[in-house]
C-alpha cells in the first residue's frame, strides 16, 4: 500500500529591481554593513506579513488635520478620545494578534501626538493641510533604484491655493537620527521637484512623534553625495543577494 505524501511548496517572492520604502532607505543610510544586508534582503525577498501597528493613528491624524479647524485644540481633544476608544477595542483581541497591537500602538501614537500639540499648532494655524495617504505609489528612481516618496500630508498656503510644503510622520518608538530625517526630506523634495512643484524648505516637515521633534528642510545638511553613494551601493549589491 502506497502512502501519498503531500508537500506544501512555499512561494518566495523576489523583487527583481531595487526597491525600498522611504523608511527603509533612511535606515539604510545609517546602518552597519550587516544591517544594510538585512535591509536589502528584506526588500528583495519580502514576506507576506507587513505590520501596520501605527496605521490607524496615521490615518486618523491625517484625516483630522485635513479638516483644518480654526481651533487647533479640537484636534488633540479628538485624538485623546480616540486613543481611549482604541484601548477599549483592543481588549476584544488576544494580545499577540494584530487586532490588539494595531489599536494599542495607535493609541500610544495618538497620545504622543497630543504631547506635541504646542509644536504642531503653529504649523496647523499657519497653513492649510490635506491628507496624501492615497498616493502610496509615489516614488523616485535614481540609478535604477526605486525609493518610496509618499508624504503623509501636503501643505498649502493659508488660502489653500498653492502647495508650499509637505509633512511626514515617523511613528516608530526608536528615536530618529538627523541623517534619517534629512534623507527623508531630501527624497521627498526630489519627488516634488521632479513634478515641478516649488516648495519652501521652511514648510517641509518630518515629525518624529515619540521623540517630540520636528525636522525641516531648511535645516537639512548637505546629504546628496551620501544619498547617491548609498544608492549606487544598493544597485551594485542587489543582484548579489
Amino acid at each position: 500500500m502506497m502512502v501519498e505524501e503531500k508537500v506544501e511548496l512555499k512561494i518566495i517572492k523576489v523583487v527583481a529591481e531595487p526597491r525600498l520604502s522611504l523608511k527603509r532607505f533612511s535606515q539604510y543610510m545609517v546602518a552597519s554593513e550587516r544591517r544594510k544586508s538585512s535591509i536589502l534582503r528584506g526588500c528583495k525577498y519580502p514576506g507576506d506579513y507587513i505590520p501596520k501597528f501605527y496605521e490607524m493613528a496615521r490615518k486618523l491624524v491625517c484625516d483630522t488635520f485635513a479638516a483644518n479647524f480654526e481651533d487647533s485644540d479640537l484636534y488633540f481633544e479628538e485624538f485623546k478620545k480616540q486613543a481611549q476608544v482604541y484601548r477599549n477595542e483592543a481588549k476584544e483581541y488576544p494580545e499577540n494578534k494584530d487586532g490588539y497591537k494595531n489599536r494599542i500602538y495607535s493609541a500610544n501614537g495618538l497620545n504622543a501626538i497630543c504631547t506635541m500639540s504646542s509644536l504642531l499648532t503653529p504649523v496647523l494655524d499657519k497653513y492649510t493641510v490635506n491628507s496624501n495617504l492615497t498616493h502610496r505609489r509615489d516614488s523616485i528612481t535614481k540609478n535604477g533604484v526605486r525609493i518610496g516618496a509618499m508624504a503623509d500630508m501636503l501643505i498649502y498656503d493659508d488660502v489653500g491655493a498653492t502647495q508650499v510644503g509637505f509633512l511626514k510622520f515617523n511613528f516608530t518608538a526608536k528615536k530618529m537620527s538627523k541623517v534619517e530625517a534629512d534623507t527623508m526630506l531630501f527624497v521627498l523634495q526630489e519627488f516634488f521637484s521632479k513634478k515641478g512643484v516649488k516648495l519652501n524648505p521652511k514648510s517641509c516637515f518630518i515629525v518624529d512623534v515619540f521623540d517630540s521633534r520636528i525636522f525641516t528642510a531648511a535645516s537639512m545638511s548637505g546629504i546628496e553625495t551620501d544619498v547617491d553613494k548609498n544608492i549606487l551601493e544598493i544597485r551594485e549589491n542587489w543582484d548579489l543577494l
